[in-house]
């Protein structure tokens, strides 16, 4: 069920992050179950034609909002905004990089490591490179799984000092 209206419809005064707090409510069993295997395939792409419709009011509720949801929500949200081509996705996937627990951070060090970062502003980049070391530091991330390595490798060499 598509919760969405397309960009420009009126959503009959519900808000963009609304509508995506119902969408990743509704595939995770109210941020208590995994997606089943339709959302990975599909059914994620409604989230990420409401983000198409987000305005920077909506961009700023998701990122108070998104501290608040379960694990499972978020990491619904960060596939949302990693597989999204919207520019304020990549903008939402690099502050949970860098703020998010240790968890979460390394899962959206998957989608961040395909971003180009070079269209970042330098005080995100260093941001990023800081929090990137910091899960290395003392092996930090391998408590989340040895696979995030290799992203973090990945955000690092493209951050690396020239």
């Amino acid at each position: 069920m598509l919760l969405s209206a397309a960009p420009g419809e009126d959503r009959h005064g519900v808000d963009g992050t609304e509508l995506f707090d119902r969408h990743l409510k509704e595939h995770t069993a109210n941020g208590n179950i995994h997606p089943g295997e339709n959302w990975y395939e599909r059914d994620y792409r409604d989230g990420d034609l409401i983000l198409g419709g987000f305005t920077d009011l909506d961009w700023h509720s998701l990122r108070k909002l998104f501290g608040s949801r379960t694990h499972i929500w978020q990491e619904a949200c960060v596939y949302v905004l990693g597989e999204s081509d919207n520019p304020g996705s990549a903008k939402m996937l690099a502050d949970i990089f860098v703020r998010g627990q240790d968890n979460i951070s390394c899962y959206s060090a998957i989608f961040l490591s395909e971003q180009n970062l070079d269209t970042f502003p330098d005080e995100t980049k260093r941001l990023i490179r800081l929090r990137a070391h910091d899960l290395f530091k003392d092996g930090k991330y391998r408590q989340q799984g040895e696979h995030y390595r290799l992203p973090l490798e990945k955000i690092r060499e493209k951050l690396r000092p020239v």
